[in-house]
C-alpha cells in the first residue's frame, strides 16, 4: 500500500527489496499514515529460519531519515538511502553484537552496522537467561 499521494517511501521499497533478494515470502510491507504526513511501516515473516520484525517509521514521505525498528532493536535516524544496506549488513551477518557492562554492572547488548562512512547502532539491556536468535548468535563478537 502506498501513502495518500500514491508514493511509496523510499525506505520501505529498499526495505522489500532486501527482504525479496533474501528470499522472503510475500515482502511487502504494510504502510500507513499515522498522523500529519507521518507513516509507519511494517512487515514480519519467516527469514533465513527465523521470524523476523521490521518496522520503519517516518515523519513524512520524502523524510530524509527514519527510525527502523528490527526486532527488540531500534535504530534512530538512518538515511533513507541507507536503509536497504544496513538491513543487507545485519541480515548477511556484516553487523557485529556485543555484549558490554555498564556502571553498576548493568549489561546491555549493542547492535552495530557501518553503511559507508556512516555507523547505526541500537542497543537494549540484557535480560536474565537472555537468549539470542539465531540470527542474532551469529553476530556475536563478544
Amino acid at each position: 500500500m502506498a501513502l495518500r499521494n500514491g508514493r511509496k517511501p523510499l525506505p520501505v521499497a529498499l526495505a522489500e527489496e532486501v527482504l525479496a533478494v533474501r528470499g522472503a515470502r510475500q515482502a511487502v510491507f504494510e504502510v500507513r499514515e499515522v498522523d500529519h504526513g507521518s507513516w509507519f511501516g511494517d512487515w514480519d515473516g519467516e527469514l533465513a529460519g527465523s521470524v523476523v520484525y521490521i518496522g520503519l517509521m517516518g515523519g513524512e514521505s520524502d523524510a530524509e531519515s527514519v527510525r527502523v525498528l528490527l526486532d527488540d532493536w531500534t535504530f534512530e535516524q538512518v538515511a533513507a538511502a541507507d536503509v536497504g544496506p544496513l538491513l543487507t549488513r545485519v541480515f548477511s551477518g556484516q553487523a557485529t553484537l556485543r555484549k558490554r557492562m555498564s556502571l553498576f554492572f548493568s549489561c546491555s547488548h549493542l547492535l552495530e552496522a557501518r553503511v559507508g562512512s556512516s555507523a547505526y547502532s541500537a542497543g537494549r539491556d540484557a535480560r536474565p537467561h537472555d537468549e539470542l536468535a539465531p540470527g542474532e548468535r551469529a553476530l556475536t563478537a563478544v
